[in-house]
């Protein structure tokens, strides 16, 4: 088993976001959390990462959880969160080479695998060498996935990965996404990029209202490709909805 969560509850002030989620991720699953903006999704994975402690409920990874083995979940993990935050008085290199320090990754091997990273995301190596307050959010966002993965998690969580990101980081980000899937490793993401969403997801869920409206494969979601992953969404999480009767105003 890869991720378990059960009966995960988290409110603030007397909204309550999410509302006894129990979920399990299995070994080799990219899962990927859709839902409409403010459902709770960056909040649900923050609570999965432990940087929002849940009112209630429980997260187990790889059969560890966080109350008695903190250190070891969370070196074998790999997060980029929505607002990504980064040492931006670094440059590019200086902050993934502190990363791989705080990972205690070998020398050689943290700088056979930055070389890799930033070659496959970088044509321009010159920016590698600027301070990262200097970057736009395209740029930033490859750092981030980056540092993310350079340890090689087996829990690897992204939040909006490809927002940001041109046409041609957010095919390689799909591509790497693909070759860092396996049998021994748990991909969990949010996005609202549904394109990208479709190529990458082995498995799907709907968040809204605070429950998991949806919870299966893609192929189930999308009726074995008969239905858009955008179709299938939409009807899921808004089928008596008439957009005619909506903008009637502007069509004479």
């Amino acid at each position: 088993m890869g991720i378990e969560i059960k009966g995960i509850t988290k409110a603030f002030g007397k909204k309550q976001v999410l509302q006894e989620i129990d979920l399990i991720i299995e070994k080799g699953q990219c899962y990927c959390l859709l839902g409409k903006n403010g459902v709770g999704k960056s909040t649900f994975l923050n609570c999965i990462l432990d940087l929002i402690k849940p009112d209630n409920g429980t997260v187990t990874l790889f059969n560890k959880d966080y109350t008695n083995n903190n250190l070891d979940v969370k070196q074998n993990m790999g997060a980029l969160c929505e607002d990504n935050p980064l040492i931006e008085e670094f440059t590019g290199l200086e902050y993934l080479n502190f990363v791989a320090k705080l990972y205690q990754l070998p020398l050689a091997e943290a700088e056979e695998r930055i070389k890799s990273l930033t070659s496959y995301f970088f044509n321009d190596k010159e920016s590698l060498h600027k301070n990262i307050a200097g970057y736009s959010t395209g740029m930033k966002k490859k750092i981030g996935i980056a540092a993310a993965i350079l340890h090689k998690p087996a829990v690897l969580v992204l939040d909006e990965p490809f927002t940001g990101l041109d046409p041609i980081a957010a095919q390689l980000l799909v591509q790497l996404i693909r070759s860092y899937r396996n049998t021994n490793r748990v991909i969990l993401i949010s996005s609202h990029d549904l394109n990208y969403v479709e190529r990458i997801a082995t498995h799907i869920g709907v968040l809204n209202d605070g429950q998991l409206m949806y919870n299966g494969s893609i192929q189930e979601f999308t009726m074995n490709g008969k239905n858009l992953i955008d179709q299938a969404l939409f009807q899921l999480l808004l089928p008596q909805h008439n957009t005619e009767t909506n903008i009637d105003w502007m069509l004479n």
